[in-house]
C-alpha cells in the first residue's frame, strides 16, 4: 500500500487545502482577536482569488514545463533515436476507477491515456521498445500498468514490451524500472510524463541511475478566451494549474529530502512482465 502521509500533506499544503486550513485558523483567531482573524481570512480569501486566475497558474507552472522541451520532430527517425536512447518509458498517470461504460471495470485516466497517445506516437517514428510503469498504490485489483498496456495495445495497436506493475510512485517507478530494463541492457530511455512532471520524474530516473532523455508532453497552454481577457477572472482552470505548480515543487522538494537520506522498502511480489 502506499504511504498516505505524504499524500495527505500534500493536499493540506497546496489550494485548495492549505487555503481552508488557513481561513480556519483566521475563524479561531477572531473568538480572540476579531480583527486579525478577519484579515487572515481575508487574506486567504484574495490569494484564493489569486491563486484561481488563469494567468497566475500559467505562470506558476510555466517554469516547471521550460526545464525540458519538446523533442525537435525532425530528430525523431530511427537512426537518429537509436543514438539518444534504447528504449522508452511512459509513466501512469492514474486510473479511471468503476468505469461504467467499460462495464464497472478501471481503465487509465485521460492524463494516463494523453501520455500513451504520446508514447504511441513516439514508437512508431523511431521503433523503440516500450515499457509502461504503474502499480497499484491503494490495493487495486489491477495494477495501472497492466491498464496501459491494455489500452496501448487495443487503442493504439502498439504492444509494450515491458510492463512495471509494483511502483506506488514515482520514486518506486524509477527504481523498478531499473531492476527491469537493467536486466535487458537498457540504461538510455525516453522519459514519457507530462511537462509539469518531468522535473519530478527526470530527477527520480536519474537518481535510479539512468540517462534521461526528457520526452515532455502536455504542456499548459490558455485558450484564445482566456488570453483574450478570461484569465483574469477565477477558474478551475486556473487554480487547477496553481496547484499542479505548487504540488509539484513540494514533491521535488520533498524526493531529493527523503530519497538521498533513506531506500524506500519496496513490495516483495515478482514484477509482471508484458507479454512475449
Amino acid at each position: 500500500m502506499v504511504e498516505l502521509g505524504p499524500k495527505i500533506w500534500g493536499l493540506l499544503l497546496t489550494p485548495p487545502g492549505v487555503i481552508v486550513l488557513v481561513v480556519l485558523v483566521g475563524l479561531l483567531l477572531q473568538l480572540r482577536w476579531r480583527a486579525l482573524g478577519g484579515i487572515v481570512v481575508l487574506v486567504s480569501i484574495a490569494v484564493l482569488f489569486a491563486l484561481s486566475l488563469p494567468f497566475t497558474g500559467r505562470a506558476l507552472i510555466a517554469p516547471l514545463e521550460a526545464t525540458a522541451s519538446a523533442l525537435p520532430a525532425a530528430t525523431l527517425t530511427p537512426e537518429d533515436a537509436k543514438k539518444q536512447a534504447d528504449a522508452i518509458v511512459v509513466l501512469g498517470g492514474g486510473r479511471y476507477a468503476r468505469a461504467s461504460e467499460y462495464g464497472d471495470t478501471d481503465a487509465v485516466n485521460e492524463a494516463t491515456l494523453h501520455r500513451l497517445r504520446y508514447a504511441a506516437w513516439l514508437y512508431r517514428r523511431t521503433g523503440l521498445p516500450i515499457l509502461v510503469t504503474g502499480g497499484a498504490p491503494f490495493g487495486e485489483e489491477t495494477a495501472e500498468a497492466l491498464l496501459m498496456q491494455a489500452a496501448l495495445e487495443e487503442d493504439f495497436q502498439v504492444r509494450p514490451k515491458w510492463a512495471e506493475a509494483r511502483s506506488r510512485n514515482t520514486h518506486e517507478n524509477a527504481v523498478l524500472s531499473k531492476e527491469i530494463l537493467a536486466a535487458a541492457g537498457v540504461r538510455r530511455v525516453y522519459l514519457v510524463t507530462h511537462a509539469w512532471h518531468m522535473p519530478r520524474a527526470q530527477w527520480a530516473f536519474i537518481n535510479a541511475g539512468f540517462d534521461v532523455v526528457p520526452a515532455p508532453m502536455g504542456f499548459s497552454t490558455l485558450g484564445k478566451g482566456e488570453r483574450e481577457g478570461l484569465g483574469y477572472l477565477p477558474s478551475m482552470h486556473g487554480l487547477a494549474l496553481s496547484t499542479l505548480a505548487l504540488r509539484e515543487r513540494l514533491g521535488l522538494t520533498w524526493y531529493k529530502y527523503k530519497y538521498k537520506i533513506q531506500s524506500t522498502v519496496l513490495p516483495e511480489t515478482k514484477p509482471a512482465t508484458a507479454k512475449p
